[in-house]
């Protein structure tokens, strides 16, 4: 189960999903209704929200990229489902603050695959010629 199952899903997680799923970790509702995770690491149970779980992820992702690039990273764009509410949104965008990234847009990730599929295509037909359709 991905940790982006849980983002900004404050009154909507079925916490009954956890129980024996696997996943290493209790989830509780704490005050004004803020989702947390609690982690046990290094014998010590530690509270985290969802935003800052997610923000690590995003925080070692940046630091994977600065190493391939070799340089800083400073903004990104990040891919979500595109059914993802409001909330779910702006719980991305938050974690993204956390890692310390300038999120300059959230994609759908319908349409980044899209992008990703035709951004460096060179065999496009010529103007006069039927297009290519691709359906995913």
């Amino acid at each position: 189960m991905a940790s982006k199952s849980f983002t900004g899903d404050h009154l909507m997680i079925p916490l009954y999903r956890l129980k024996g799923s696997g996943f290493p970790m209790n989830c509780r509702r704490c005050l004004m209704e803020v989702q947390e995770l609690r982690v046990r690491y290094l014998e010590e149970e530690r509270p985290f929200a969802i935003e800052q779980v997610t923000g690590m992820l995003l925080a070692k992702l940046k630091e994977t990229s600065e190493n391939a690039l070799k340089k800083p990273v400073a903004d990104c764009v990040i891919s979500i489902p595109s059914f993802f509410t409001d909330a779910e949104r702006r719980s991305v965008m938050a974690a993204a603050q956390v890692a310390g990234l300038n999120c300059l847009r959230l994609m759908n990730e319908t349409t980044a695959v899209a992008l990703a599929y035709g951004i460096y295509k060179q065999d496009l037909p010529p103007l006069d010629e039927k297009p290519k359709c691709s359906i995913y």
